[in-house]
């Protein structure tokens, strides 16, 4: 399944929605998206219809954290599948991406 993001709000926290798996082959076409938003803006990323993300998928997220920290911006991820959280919590990145 290729993974979509689609825009939820435009308030002062944009909510993007990740639909799909996050693998080696849909994770360039995130990298690409995430790109085009101004890093001056805080987004969240909502995991709630991803179910898997790969270490490939997991670096896109990580990058884009770090590029929107350095631009004055923030990007945290919210309520993700079991198996996505689980992944971020035992690869010890859940702080880095706002999830305790």
């Amino acid at each position: 399944m290729v993974a979509e993001l689609r825009l939820e709000t435009g308030n002062d926290v944009g909510v993007w929605r990740v639909i799909g798996e996050l693998d080696t082959h849909t994770a360039p076409h995130l990298a690409a998206r995430l790109g085009e938003i101004d890093t001056g803006t805080d987004v969240v990323l909502d995991l709630s219809q991803m179910p898997f993300v790969s270490s490939a998928g997991l670096s896109v997220m990580l990058n884009a954290q770090r590029s929107f920290a350095d631009g004055g911006g923030s990007l945290r991820v919210a309520h993700p599948t079991t198996a996505v959280a689980r992944l971020i919590q035992i690869s010890g990145v859940g702080p880095t991406l706002g999830l305790s």
